[in-house]
């Protein structure tokens, strides 16, 4: 028989192997909430690996990361399509909305995969360690593109380890990133010893970086949990979860009922030293004349303060957080810095504009200065963080080296209906509370709310979509630590 042509094994090798990038999108999607099997993404990677060193091309190596990318990104971020279609907007631009966010996030994946393919030429023994290594540097850039430009870092190979409390310690020297790096190598390196072929036995034992590799961060995870004093203060704090529809918030005629909730719960949080209402808690502009008194008779407790989320005009519309004192007295605020896109502002408004509006019913905001005060309350430094700013780590280390003692953060998930998103928007909080090594409070209209502490253990949390107040000690622990 002849020989088939080179171009021609080429073309059938590429459609045949397109289903490794298929495999490693699906093994990262069920490492995610909600079906968060984390120990999936250690092997997550091998598929797309062994795909990358077997690639003739860079073409082919592009082609499959970016359909691995928009693959994964399509499962993981298929609740854009019921977020949006409940605020409004119609199937086909939903759907159109969803497909085109998964694919430009796609770009990732293809950046990485060219990245590999080249860096072959360095040898199979080293091309794990320098995979890891770009895709180390890949979550740093695309956090570094957020802050100067407009990107959804929403997500993070070392996010999927959010359960394992000993292995995520890492991040309070490397951030996520460097956790992230970690569980990319064993992907890759299981890849790299498949491609190379030998005897299981081989395989095996040069598996054994990656052992070494897994049993140093259980180490260091350890010594540091061993190491945890007793903390030098707690603050008692009750967060408030209404569970208010999302899109019946502005509707007039439930205005008196929201307030009726918001009063009943705030009732309940009397033995707390600090009340947290959630984002946007208020069904009115916290400006006007009549929303502020009934705000101020609502919040004002003689055990302590208040911190209430709400809309604002003040010098432009913004999100905002609100410091109350214990008469209901405003003594603080902070403006949201990191807006929604699509949510709280349109992106590139001169051409998007005429397609598309906010889905926020109140339209579009305003950014908050990227420097503000900490607010105080009791001796405390708070540093807030409203809605998605927690999957933002640049805005939360100036709070730390200014002296923040803990975190709070403030949110309205109920943009995400019953989906897999108020999962995955909690479990960032981790990494932010051991990054920082400070704890964090989290109150969410709908859930997840929730006290972690700087080691990213959750001490107490609520269920999605419950209506209750959770009281709870967040513990403070001198600088140090």
């Amino acid at each position: 028989m002849p020989k088939p042509k080179a171009d021609n094994l080429e073309s059938y090798n590429l459609q045949f192997g397109i289903l490794l990038p298929f495999l490693t999108s699906l093994l990262l999607i069920l490492s995610y909430p909600r079906f968060s099997q984390g120990w999936l993404a250690w092997f997550a990677l091998a598929p797309l690996s062994y795909f990358l060193i077997k690639s003739k091309t860079p073409k082919s190596a592009a082609l499959g990361g970016l359909v691995c990318g928009f693959l994964f990104y399509l499962g993981i971020l298929y609740w854009i399509y019921p977020t949006m279609r409940a605020g409004g907007v119609g199937p086909a631009v939903s759907a159109l909305g969803l497909c085109a966010l998964s694919l430009a996030l796609s770009l990732e994946f293809a950046l990485v995969s060219v990245y590999g393919f080249y860096v072959k030429k360095a040898g199979l023994k080293a091309w794990p360690y320098l995979f890891a290594l770009g895709w180390f540097l890949l979550e740093r850039g695309k956090v570094y593109l957020a802050m100067k430009a407009i990107w959804f870092p929403w997500f993070m190979l070392g996010y999927t380890q959010w359960e394992h409390v000993r292995l995520i310690q890492i991040a309070s020297l490397t951030g996520v990133y460097g956790l992230s790096a970690a569980v990319c190598f064993t992907g890759a390196l299981a890849g790299t010893l498949f491609a190379s072929g030998g005897k299981a036995a081989g395989k095996l034992a040069g598996f054994a970086p990656a052992i070494l590799l897994l049993a140093g961060l259980w180490t260091f995870g350890g010594l540091e949990l061993r190491n945890i004093p007793a903390p030098a203060r707690t603050l008692k704090v009750a967060l408030l979860q209404p569970s208010i529809d999302q899109y019946a918030k502005w509707d007039a005629a439930e205005a008196g009922n929201i307030k009726s909730s918001m009063e009943n719960l705030a009732a309940r949080s009397a033995g707390a030293e600090l009340a947290v209402w959630p984002e946007n808690a208020l069904p009115c502009w916290i400006d006007s004349n009549a929303c502020y008194s009934w705000l101020k008779a609502a919040a004002a407790r003689p055990s302590g303060g208040s911190l209430v989320g709400s809309v604002s005009r003040g010098d432009g519309s913004h999100v905002a957080a609100f410091l109350l004192d214990k008469k209901g007295e405003i003594s603080a605020s902070y403006e949201k810095r990191q807006l929604v896109p699509f949510g709280e502002y349109v992106p590139m408004r001169g051409f998007l504009g005429r397609y598309i509006k906010p889905v926020a019913t109140l339209g579009e905001f305003l950014p908050g200065a990227r420097d503000q005060k900490l607010m105080e309350f009791k001796g405390f430094k708070i540093g807030a963080a409203i809605c998605y700013e927690s999957v933002f780590p640049y805005l939360f280390y100036p709070s730390t080296r200014a002296g923040a003692d803990l975190f709070v953060n403030i949110t309205n998930d109920g943009w995400y209906l019953d989906t897999a998103a108020p999962y995955q928007h909690f479990i960032v909080n981790i990494f932010r509370a051991v990054e920082n090594r400070r704890s964090v409070a989290r109150a969410a209209n709908n859930g997840i709310s929730g006290v972690i502490d700087p080691w990213g253990r959750v001490l107490a949390k609520t269920r999605l979509n419950e209506r209750t107040v959770l009281e709870a000690d967040v513990p403070v622990y001198s600088p140090a630590h």
